[in-house]
Order: structure tokens, then C-alpha cells, then sequence
């Protein structure tokens, strides 16, 4: 079973310029071999994607005197980075993601070690320890904020710099067991609804208002963002005030995940044995101006994502229905649509049966029927 675990890193002055030399000539090795991909594509109309006959390509790069300062870093690290791109491109084929894009400067940095990795932990509990690395023989010091089963061996880690100039490192680690297998009651499950108002509503009626972490740091942030459009481009003003846009913005999107995390805990320890959620389009909801804001700080892809694995580790399943199943328009007693209904209206009385209706409830209960249906097809 594998395991991922998130730790900050505290390098030296000549740790951080070597990590920015692996940041900077992995990144530089990827945008390389995607302008090649895209230039043999504009003039031979084919797709020159190929890991192994890449490796080769940066292997006489390597040997020349133009690229040789390539051999500064860690080779196997240059390797994954084409090895992502190649993984970029087939997912792109297969419909999966968009076109690989290059990677900036000025954006969050990152790249790969896939072995040759050890991680001492400091015997004095004070939670500090060290990662030894290729080209870190002297180790760099790590923040070891959770126990780690010392069976657990290390398969890969991925060093990441943030816009605000942190340095963590996210490790993988392969550890003994797997996830526990149960027996699954497909009666015992609970749909859920996904809104702007309330994060989530359950079908059992239990609802989780959204924390609007944006709006709580909308004036902060454009007093940021004011602050740094004054600013000569280029100057130390310029990089200071960029600095604490992106400051903001990591407060806001680690605010937001540290309330999915609690959020998808809770719901997905909760008694039932399945968990129905709907897929939506976000991004063609984005292009409503008016909520597009509100539905950016939901955070409904990641809330799936994280109550995916955490259910999965605790043997039990996510299930997602349909974009287009009916679900806030029709009754859940009769069947009855109401084609009339408003996204402003929160309750409404079905006039065929006289239920009365909660809007995202009754679209929760709804979702749990569909899951049901959806499982007895199969």
C-alpha cells in the first residue's frame, strides 16, 4: 500500500541554489523537449512522443559542449521530467487533459527523485530531521511532523518550491497491509449535493456551510494586488509586493484545503458504507459571470478528490453519477419535475404529492436514488 506524506524543508544558502539549479534545468529540459514535440508536429504533421528515444536525445545533450552543464544535477531527474511530459502527452491523447503546457519561471517549481532516498528521523522527538539525496550527500534538513512506520520504504519523492519561496518535500512511501476489505451494504449510503451556500448537504438533511475563505480574504488581497500594480516591473518593490500577493494566496488555498481535509474526514467516517456524489461542469459553470467567483472557491473537484481516498482507505466506495441526472427539479417522493424552479428558490412544495421541499435535500436524496440505479445496471 502506498502512502504519501508532505514535510517543510529548511535548506542552506548552497542547498537552495542547488535546488534551484534541479528546479531550474528539469524545467528547462521538459519546455525543451515540448518545442521539440510541437515544432515536428507543425512540419511533419506526427507525434514524435517517445520516452526512450527522448533519454537518448538528452543523453548526447549532455556529452556536448553547449548542454554539458546539464550534468550539475541529478540525472534521473532530468529523466522524469521527460518522463511527466511523456505522461502529459498521453493523457492529452487519450482526452484526459489539456495540451502540455510550458512551465514558468515565476510559477510553483518542483521535480523528482525516484530512488536513492533516505530520511533519518531525530531519536530526540523534537521532529526535525534530515533527507539524504543524489546530489545532498550532506542531507537537507526536513520537518518530520508525523510518525512514520519505520518498515515503510521510500519509492519516490518530489521536491516542490512554492510562489512564496517555501521548500517542501512530498514523499511516497510503500508500507506493509492494504486497504481493508468489508463487506459493502449498497442500502447503506448517503447522497450528496455540492452548492455555493453550504459546501455539502447530505440526504440524511446534515448540511456543512461553505467557509468563503475568498471572501473572508477578497479586501486583503486586492489591497495586495493594488499595491504591486503600483510598483515599477523589474524593480525590488515589484518583487516584494509580488511576494505578498502570493502570500495571500497560499493563506487562501491552504485555508481552503485544511477545511476539505477536516470536511471529507468527517463525512467520509461517517456510518454508511457508500457515498454518492454527481459530476458537474464546472467549467461551464465558470462562464456565469455572476457566480463564477463563488464556484472558483468551492473547491468541489478537490472535496471528491480527497473523500476518494480517504473512503478507500477506509474500504468503502465513492460513486459519481451522471452530469445531466435531474436532481433540485425533481420530487424525490413522485418523480415530479418542477421545470420551473429558480436557483433562488430554497423550498418549494411539489404539487402532485404536497411534499415540501428543501432545494439541496431533496437534490441530495435524489443523487442517492440515481447512484442506486446506476449500481443495479451494472
Amino acid at each position: 500500500m502506498l502512502k504519501t506524506y508532505k514535510f517543510r524543508l529548511y535548506p542552506t544558502n548552497e542547498q537552495i541554489h542547488k535546488l534551484n539549479e534541479h528546479f531550474g534545468h528539469t524545467r528547462f529540459v521538459y519546455n525543451l523537449f515540448l518545442e521539440f514535440v510541437n515544432n515536428a508536429y507543425k512540419n511533419t504533421k506526427t507525434s514524435m512522443v517517445n520516452y526512450n528515444i527522448w533519454c537518448k536525445i538528452l543523453t548526447v545533450l549532455k556529452r556536448s559542449e553547449k548542454y554539458h552543464w546539464l550534468k550539475e544535477v541529478n540525472a534521473q531527474s532530468l529523466q522524469q521530467s521527460i518522463k511527466d511530459l511523456e505522461s502529459g502527452f498521453k493523457r492529452f491523447f487519450k482526452k484526459q487533459a489539456k495540451h502540455p503546457k510550458f512551465k514558468k519561471k515565476s510559477s510553483r517549481q518542483s521535480f523528482r527523485v525516484p530512488q536513492h532516498i533516505q530520511l533519518y528521523e531525530n531519536e530526540n522527538n523534537d521532529k526535525y530531521g534530515i533527507i539524504f539525496l543524489p546530489k545532498f550527500k550532506e542531507g537537507i534538513k526536513v520537518r518530520v511532523h508525523r510518525k512514520i512506520d519505520p518498515n515503510a520504504k521510500i519509492k519516490n519523492c518530489t521536491f516542490i518550491k512554492t510562489t512564496t519561496g517555501k521548500y517542501f518535500v512530498s514523499i511516497t512511501f510503500e508500507v506493509e497491509g492494504s486497504y481493508p476489505e468489508r463487506y459493502i451494504d449498497y442500502e447503506n449510503s448517503i447522497g450528496m449535493d455540492m452548492g455555493l451556500k453550504d459546501s455539502v448537504v447530505l440526504s440524511d438533511g446534515t448540511k456543512y456551510p461553505a467557509p468563503k475563505v475568498l471572501s473572508k480574504y477578497e479586501r486583503k488581497l486586492k489591497h495586495a494586488y493594488k499595491k504591486f500594480s503600483s510598483k515599477e516591473q523589474g524593480s525590488k518593490n515589484w518583487d516584494k509586493a509580488k511576494l505578498e500577493v502570493a502570500k495571500v494566496h497560499e493563506k487562501i488555498k491552504n485555508t481552503r484545503e485544511d477545511f476539505l481535509h477536516k470536511l471529507t474526514k468527517e463525512i467520509s467516517e461517517n456510518q454508511a458504507d457508500v457515498f454518492v456524489v454527481e459530476t458537474l461542469n464546472i467549467r461551464g459553470m465558470l462562464k456565469n459571470h455572476h457566480l463564477a467567483k463563488s464556484i472558483s472557491d468551492s473547491g468541489w473537484y478537490q472535496f471528491k478528490t480527497f473523500l476518494k481516498y480517504k473512503a478507500e482507505r477506509l474500504g468503502k466506495k465513492v460513486i459519481e453519477i451522471g452530469m445531466f441526472e435531474p436532481s433540485s427539479k425533481t420530487c424525490s417522493v413522485c418523480g415530479y419535475k418542477n421545470g420551473g424552479l429558480k436557483l433562488s428558490d430554497r423550498e418549494w412544495i411539489c404539487p402532485e404529492c404536497g411534499t415540501k421541499h428543501d432545494r439541496d435535500i431533496n437534490a441530495a436524496v435524489n443523487i442517492r436514488k440515481s447512484g442506486l440505479e446506476q449500481l443495479a445496471t451494472v
